[in-house]
């Protein structure tokens, strides 16, 4: 009698295991979701972004590397040495222009996707890291965290309709959508929406001020070197080698069996996110969120700034921007004090018009853009130098 006493025991307990396993409680769902999306990323992360390890110290120990990082240690001390305010804004200005004109290379350098309403994503970033920072008085870098993901959203809503364009049709189609952007802002109508033509104020209330341009200096500088590694890592992973692919034949690229659509998907959101970063930093610098960040100027200046550096390099990006800013600052710096008070109100911006002189004759005659050609020169002459 006890055996079959222990033996119903055993059964009956089997029998509500069984039942408590096949009962599915509140959350099982939601953690399965989280669990397998998990597990994909960490996948996708594996086989398309390789461990960039190696591949840093090839690079390191490479000739380009090494020019690159001499380069940027030398122009980082550059602000201390002058030590002047307009220096350390020009600066500041130039990275946070080089996260920007490197999103636009990687979307269209590298994936061939032309887009001239970068404004968007880079307006949309700054927007939403303004509103953040004024009116919930967050965190500075989850702000501009926030910033770029608010990008990576618009950058879906364009990206969807925009990809069923193909050559000049998408650059269109992405340039009037910034123009959309630009009037909608600018609407009275809307100003408890979109705060109209004044804008965000952050003048009491940006971080930024309070801690000095030196601090800001470094604090752009660290944000510029993560973003632009993440970039070249993303340049040389397995992803990069597929939008390098639907660059140079989408068909081809699509008949292997490769989702063109989702991987052009990915360099747009990609692209938006580091663009958000930019514009979110841009805003904080300038104190300021208007709707003039909106405007096409804004969006052709990474265009000009890479063909002037380099197209679908990411480093050649981060040259032109530089070039850029340094470059119209010298100028003016000239100006001022070659040309009496009189006539530099009618040479203000004779800077920009040489700038767009050379930016002709950089695009005619050298198909690399500027960066390659120097660094194979300062090749030569380090070769000859060490009598190779």
């Amino acid at each position: 009698m006890v055996e079959k006493e222990e033996k119903r025991k055993r059964i009956t307990n089997k029998t509500e295991e069984l039942v408590v396993k096949t009962r599915y409680p509140v959350g099982e769902s939601f953690s399965k979701f989280f669990h397998k999306s998990r597990k994909k990323s960490e996948l996708f992360f594996r086989n398309q972004i390789p461990s960039s390890k190696d591949n840093f110290k090839s690079w390191v120990n490479s000739f380009r590397g090494r020019y690159i990082l001499i380069c940027l240690i030398l122009v980082t001390f550059v602000p201390f040495i002058i030590n002047k305010g307009d220096w350390y804004h020009a600066f500041i200005l130039a990275m946070i222009y080089s996260i920007f004109a490197a999103s636009w290379d990687l979307l269209a350098g590298v994936t061939g996707q032309v887009s001239f309403g970068h404004a968007a994503f880079f307006g949309i970033g700054g927007y939403a890291c303004a509103a953040f920072v004024r009116f919930i008085q967050l965190n500075v870098f989850l702000a501009i965290l926030l910033g770029g993901i608010f990008a990576v959203l618009i950058g879906l809503i364009i990206s969807v309709p925009s990809l069923r364009l193909k050559g000049p049709y998408l650059a269109l189609g992405t340039l009037a959508f910034s123009l959309f952007l630009w009037i909608l802002f600018r609407m009275d109508t809307l100003e408890a929406i979109f705060w109209g033509t004044d804008g965000i104020d952050l003048e009491f209330y940006n971080p930024l001020l309070l801690i000095g341009l030196e601090y800001e200096f470094i604090m752009v500088l660290v944000i510029m070197i993560i973003c632009i590694v993440i970039m070249l890592a993303v340049y040389n992973s397995k992803l990069g080698t597929v939008f390098k692919g639907i660059r140079d034949d989408e068909i081809s690229t699509e008949a292997s069996g490769i989702n063109v659509l989702k991987y052009k998907l990915i360099a747009f959101m990609i692209s938006a996110f580091f663009a958000g970063i930019a514009g979110s930093l841009y805003i904080l610098h300038n104190n300021k969120a208007d709707p003039f960040i909106f405007m096409p100027t804004k969006s052709f200046y990474p265009v000009i700034m890479t063909c002037i550096g380099g197209i679908a390099m990411i480093s050649g990006s981060v040259f032109g921007a530089y070039f850029f800013v340094i470059s119209t600052t010298v100028l003016r710096e000239l100006f001022s004090i070659i040309l009496p008070s009189e006539l530099l109100l009618i040479f203000t911006n004779i800077s920009v018009f040489i700038f767009a002189t050379i930016m002709l004759l950089v695009v005619r005659f050298t198909k690399r853009g500027l960066m390659g050609p120097t660094i194979d020169r300062t090749r030569s002459l380090y070769d000859i130098l060490l009598g190779k």
